[in-house]
Formats: structure tokens, C-alpha cells, sequence
């Protein structure tokens, strides 16, 4: 018994002094498992720029949508507040105005056409950046009626 013991405790002290040759090997990484973990990492992080960047032209683009329909509805609602009478009730065609907001420039074009009925107008509010009046950042269309 006292043999298989010691056998064990030999045993055990030879397995130490392989596992301890075995671990220099395993004692660090290679330069290819470096090198493909940066490329990992690299394309990791391009993509994540990419994505933020994405996300702030989308807050900016969804900011000004929401300053250019404020404009609309500012308009819209100021000719329908104002006082009608026969002299004042709006003729069909189509105005234009500059308007600073936000620290921006628009234009503002708003068209007015006749209905069936001859005491409605609608009108079609267009919000524009002033530095390119072609591209319409908001559009809003109401009802306005003579009384």
C-alpha cells in the first residue's frame, strides 16, 4: 500500500513537469493571431463610425424636417387666424417669403387655388433651405374659408 502510494506521488510530480513544459509554449499568442485579431477589431470599428455617422446626418435631416413642418403649420394656422372679410379673402396664386428659424433660412411658398365651393381656398404650404428653393423639406396643405 505504501508502494502504490508513493507510485501515485511519483506519478503526480512527472505529470507536473510535463504540464510545466507544455505551458511555455502555450504562454502567449502568435503575431498571426494578433494580426487577425486587429483586422477583426478594425473592421469592427470601421463599421461602427460608419454607423454614427449614418445616425447623426439622420438627426440633423429628421431636425430640420421637424423646424421646416413648425414653419408650415405657423403659417397655415396665422392665415387662418386672421380676420376674414371680402376685401381680405385671398385671391388664387402663389406667395413667396423668406423666414428665419433655428438659426436658418427659408423660404416659404404658399399657393392658393380655388375649390369647387367659392367661399374655400386651399392652400398649399411649401417649406424650402433659401440656399436651394428647388428641394422641399415640408409640405402642408389646409382648407380656408371666406367667414
Amino acid at each position: 500500500m505504501v508502494t502504490e502510494v508513493l507510485n501515485g506521488i511519483t506519478a503526480m510530480k512527472g505529470n507536473r513537469r510535463r504540464s510545466a513544459r507544455c505551458s511555455c509554449r502555450n504562454r502567449g499568442f502568435t503575431l498571426v493571431e494578433v494580426m487577425i485579431a486587429l483586422a477583426v477589431f478594425a473592421v469592427v470599428s470601421a463599421a461602427l463610425v460608419q454607423s454614427a455617422s449614418f445616425s447623426l446626418l439622420q438627426t440633423d435631416t429628421l431636425r430640420e424636417r421637424g423646424i421646416a413642418e413648425l414653419i408650415a403649420r405657423n403659417r397655415l394656422s396665422e392665415l387662418r387666424a386672421a380676420p376674414r372679410q371680402d376685401s381680405t379673402f385671398r385671391d388664387p396664386g402663389v406667395d413667396r417669403e423668406s423666414v428665419t428659424m433655428a438659426g436658418r433660412d427659408w423660404e416659404l411658398i404658399v399657393t392658393t387655388e380655388s375649390t369647387e365651393n367659392e367661399l374655400m381656398r386651399r392652400i398649399n404650404v411649401q417649406v424650402a433651405r433659401e440656399a436651394d428653393p428647388d428641394s422641399v423639406v415640408a409640405e402642408l396643405t389646409g382648407f380656408l374659408g371666406r367667414y
